[in-house]
Parts: structure tokens; C-alpha cells; sequence
């Protein structure tokens, strides 16, 4: 926002009075040498001028009767219009506060610019960012692993349009690893929600969870020798890690060794496999025929497959019975 200084005769005799008092404060803080202030990003004000006290805030060895009567020097017109920001940027501060406190001002560390806002409240970047974790921390701590919270993009300042209004962080409904989104929201003494301000957040869960020891190829048998335990970050993994549970299992797919182990890349292991020799049994109402066929695809007990009937050389379909006997069972 662009900012235009304008001064009345009323203002240019109080830009006096300031330069004047500056000049008289110089001597009292001159032998506090080690000390500086630094000017905030974002500053409530109250009155019709800035006083310094409202936009920066001291360190150092400075003495608090020193910074009390600083803190009062008048600076440039305060903005009109209540709750609604003013902003200056870097040159323009520097040239304020050199015309305002002469030699004091190169004891100032600024920002890249800095907002102005008459009345109303501010909640700086800092305290913002402590609501963030306090909220992601409260809605991990039913998740397993370690929960490592970066790359928070957020307001570096968010002003409330009253003082008496709050801050609060929208509730998070579910939390998961990854990318999170943030809703700031202001809400009026009465409850009700004035303005709503976004951010977000990275999750890093760090959990351990079964890997590939060896390279494995697509159908091969996943036994314990196969199976190590890695810590992988679950923002990262795509899928459902494989808790270690259930089998005799086989992969689905290839894998690399320390590749992590999904439950999408495992299958049971089936009772018959594709190519195997079974007895092909055909159950009639009064006859009974064994003969010997093909698998022609995999099967578990209780699935319908099809064979080929090494005899008739016909492809028929029959329910695995067990890890030899496929039956087709006619109730005619």
C-alpha cells in the first residue's frame, strides 16, 4: 500500500517538538552504546501519531527509563481510518526515523516493510506459528511414529479489526502426514466469524515399517529373510505400509532392496498355481470321473478357475478343493 505523508502546520510544529525532544533524549542514552531497537513487521497504534514505543521494542543495555522516555517520541501521522492497515516500506521507514530521532535512528534494525494499524489488535508471525504447532501436536497424538512439523506457510503478521475480537485455528478434522491446511479464523465477541485467513504446514511421521532385504521379483515368495525393518517417512510413502502380519504372502510386483513393503504389493500365496498338474474331478448325480488337467491360472481354495482337460484337451472351469484337486460338481 502506498503511503503518502502529508503535514499540517499543526503536524510540521509537533515534527519540531519531536526532532527537539529526540535531541534531548540523545545525551541521556549516548554513553548506553551497546543497544538497539528493532521495528516491528506489523504495529497496532492508538493515538493520531505514531509514538516509537508502539512500533519497535528495545535490546540491549539500555537503561527502561531510558527506552519509557524514547518510547514516547512522537513520529508521523497515524492512519485515519480505524482498522484499516497502513504500510511503509523499508527506504521510506529508514527516512522517517532519521528525520525524527536524527542520530538515534542508525540504532534501528527494520524489516522489509512494516504495517500500521490504528486500533484493533496484532498477532505477530511468532505467536501464530506457536498456535499452528499447538494445534498439529494436539491432532497427532493418537498417530504412531515420530511427528516432525516444517515448511509452516503462514501470515507473517495477521491484524484483528478489534481489539476485543480473538484468533483461533479452524479445527482439524484429520490429520495425515503430508501437506496440511491451515484456517485462521477471527471471531467477534459475539462469537461469530469475521474473517477467515489460510496457511498450512508439512508433516514428517517417521515410522518403522517392513522393507525388501534382497531385490524381489513379481510371484516370488516373501519369507522372513526377505522382510527388514527401515524408518521411512509416511509423507512419502505411497500406499498402505504392510504391517507384518498374515501370509504365506507373494509379491506383486518388483522390488528393490530397502523399498518399502505395501499391502498392495502383497498377495496370499495361492493353493494352486498356474501350470501345475491337478486331478480334475467331475461329481454327478450318479457318476464319478477323475482325470488329470492343466491350471491355467492361479487359485485359492474355493475360487473358480479354468483348466484344461489334458485328456479332451477342453477348457472347463472348477472350484479348488485343495492344493491337488480342482471338482466340478453337477447337481443334474
Amino acid at each position: 500500500m502506498r503511503t503518502v505523508f502529508v503535514f499540517s502546520v499543526k503536524q510540521a510544529v509537533l515534527c519540531c517538538l519531536a526532532m527537539v525532544m529526540a535531541a534531548t533524549a540523545i545525551p541521556a542514552v549516548a554513553a548506553e552504546a551497546d543497544w538497539n531497537f528493532t521495528v516491528l513487521p506489523a504495529a497496532v497504534v492508538h493515538g493520531d501519531t505514531v509514538l516509537l514505543g508502539e512500533i519497535a521494542k528495545p535490546s540491549g543495555n539500555i537503561s527502561s527509563q531510558s527506552w519509557q522516555n524514547l518510547a514516547q517520541t512522537r513520529l508521523w501521522q497515524a492512519p485515519q481510518r480505524i482498522g484499516r492497515p497502513m504500510a511503509i516500506t523499508r527506504p521510506k521507514l529508514r527516512n522517517a526515523l532519521q528525520r525524527y530521532l536524527g542520530q538515534l535512528a542508525s540504532k534501528a534494525i527494520l524489516p522489509g516493510s512494516i504495517a500500521i494499524q490504528r486500533g484493533g489488535k496484532v498477532v505477530q508471525k511468532n505467536d501464530l506459528a506457536q498456535m499452528v504447532t499447538r494445534s498439529i501436536t494436539n491432532a497427532t497424538q493418537q498417530l504412531e511414529g515420530e511427528a516432525v512439523l516444517r515448511d509452516m506457510t503462514i501470515p507473517s503478521f495477521i491484524f484483528l479489526r478489534d481489539s476485543k475480537n480473538r484468533l483461533d485455528i479452524e479445527p482439524l478434522r484429520t490429520v495425515q502426514a503430508g501437506r496440511i491446511g491451515i484456517r485462521f479464523m477471527e471471531f467477534d465477541p459475539n462469537g461469530q466469524v469475521v474473517r477467515r485467513v489460510n496457511g498450512g504446514a508439512f508433516l514428517d511421521l517417521w515410522v518403522t515399517v517392513p522393507c525388501a532385504a534382497v531385490p524381489l521379483n513379481r510371484n516370488d515368495i516373501l519369507t522372513p529373510e526377505h522382510i527388514t525393518h527401515q524408518r521411512k517417512n509416511l509423507a512419502y510413502l505411497r500406499g498402505e505400509a504392510w504391517d507384518g502380519r498374515g501370509g504365506p504372502y507373494r509379491v506383486t510386483r518388483t522390488l528393490g532392496a530397502g523399498t518399502p513393503i505395501f499391502e498392495g504389493d502383497l498377495e496370499v500365496v495361492p493353493v494352486v498355481a498356474k501350470g501345475s498338474r491337478v486331478d480334475l474331478i467331475y461329481k454327478g448325480k450318479a457318476v464319478r470321473l477323475s482325470v488329470v488337467a492343466k491350471a491355467m491360472a492361479d487359485g485359492r481354495v474355493g475360487e473358480l478357475i479354468p483348466v484344461r482337460n489334458l485328456q479332451s484337451n477342453r477348457k472347463v472351469y472348477a472350484t479348488v478343493l485343495d492344493d491337488n484337486t480342482l471338482v466340478i460338481e453337477k447337481n443334474r
